[in-house]
């Protein structure tokens, strides 16, 4: 599925079915068996956690990552605070 818009991407995250049990359960097992401090990872844990039980697979992998970018300057430019005018900014982006 894809979108262009902020409320294409609400929808599609409604969409989205709840995390499986099984595979959080085991996440967390596989996470407690590791050769470190617990919490040594700090949100890395409890992403990869996460991810497994909405991957629904407690040992999942990402094969093609991809990232979404949100930008904007929100005003500060028309406050002096940016050192770039906003008419720029899509061109930082890309």
């Amino acid at each position: 599925m894809s979108f262009e818009t902020l409320d294409g991407l609400r929808a599609l995250l409604a969409a989205m079915p709840g995390p499986n049990a099984d595979a959080l359960e085991g996440a967390r097992a596989c996470n407690s068996q590791l050769t470190k401090p617990p919490g040594a990872l700090g949100r890395l844990e409890d992403l990869a956690i996460w991810y497994a039980g909405w991957r629904g697979d407690a040992r999942p992998s990402i094969e093609a990552p991809q990232g979404i970018v949100f930008a904007g300057n929100h005003g500060v430019a028309a406050r002096g605070v940016s050192a770039f005018p906003p008419e720029v900014t899509v061109q930082m982006v890309a």
